[in-house]
């Protein structure tokens, strides 16, 4: 069984943002909703994908090239408070042609454990087309930095799904 990383071994990846948890984002329960932590991953993706892989505004621009999610795969591994403190980080896991597999994961600063992890598939598309479509060089290099320095971490997480990259296009 693999266990979660702890926030020392996550620092490692670097943290996309920290903010606090509003309070729009608590539930009947009294914790963060499903739809607060989904929130805090897409905003994780977003980042990632713009600051580290590049598929920015003035990229789809210039390219007409994106992304688009194939499968999504939520774990809930800790309860998230309002006005808790909490980081999100990305690990790449595996790149195909077309494809990435990666996971964000959200940390609860304030009680110093992994929150929730979103592991997913993204593809990479001509927007003309509406296809998927090898990475752009500049993409694919990108991507493959940062999962040759996730590949050296000496820590994993536990998979979610039976997710990967070799989802015919």
């Amino acid at each position: 069984m693999t266990t979660l990383p702890t926030l020392e071994e996550l620092e490692s990846l670097g943290a996309l943002f920290t903010r606090t948890v509003p309070e729009r984002y608590q539930d009947l329960n009294g914790h963060v909703n499903v739809r607060g932590h989904y929130d805090l991953h897409m905003d994780a993706a977003e980042e990632s994908w713009e600051h580290q892989v590049g598929l920015d505004q003035a990229f789809l621009d210039r390219t007409g090239q994106s992304s688009f999610s194939l499968t999504h795969h939520v774990q809930f591994h800790r309860e998230i408070l309002v006005g808790h403190e909490v980081s999100a980080h990305l690990r790449i896991l595996a790149r195909g042609p077309k494809t990435v597999h990666a996971v964000t994961i959200v940390a609860n600063r304030t009680t110093g454990e992994i929150a929730s992890t979103l592991e997913f598939v993204e593809a990479y598309v001509d927007l003309t087309t509406r296809r998927t479509a090898p990475f752009a060089p500049e993409v694919a290099e990108r991507i493959d930095a940062l999962l040759e320095q996730h590949a050296a971490l000496p820590w994993s997480l536990p998979p979610s799904h039976r997710l990967g990259t070799t989802r015919p296009s």
